[in-house]
């Protein structure tokens, strides 16, 4: 179990998947897993909206009382994950097909 020490957050594994359990606030105790991650991009304004699935595993007797409230949280502190794993170059992309990639993977010569 880690605890990353800017976020209110314990990250553990179980089963493959890596469970986040909120530390503070009002959600203090929620268990939960990120699914399916995505930037969509908004043409309208030229931004990128970060997208994402999640899944409760257990909510230790709290109450969700506005959900749009806590996914903005969770949104959050998946923002910070995402730049935690830039910075430390251990981001991992798991899935989709890079139509800009070939098909066959080689040793760059530069």
């Amino acid at each position: 179990m880690s605890k990353y020490s800017d976020l209110p957050i314990l990250v553990k594994e179980n089963n493959g998947l890596q469970e986040v359990e909120l530390t503070e606030g009002e959600f203090s105790g929620i268990i939960y897993t990120y699914g399916k991650v995505e930037f969509v991009e908004d043409n309208s304004n030229e931004h990128v909206k970060l997208s994402f699935e999640y899944d409760i595993v257990n909510l230790n007797n709290k109450v969700i009382k506005d959900t749009k409230q806590f996914e903005t949280y969770i949104g959050k502190i998946l923002e910070n994950l995402i730049q935690i794993g830039i910075e430390n170059n251990s981001i991992t992309y798991t899935g989709g097909v890079d139509e800009n990639r070939a098909k066959d993977s080689g040793k760059s010569d530069l």
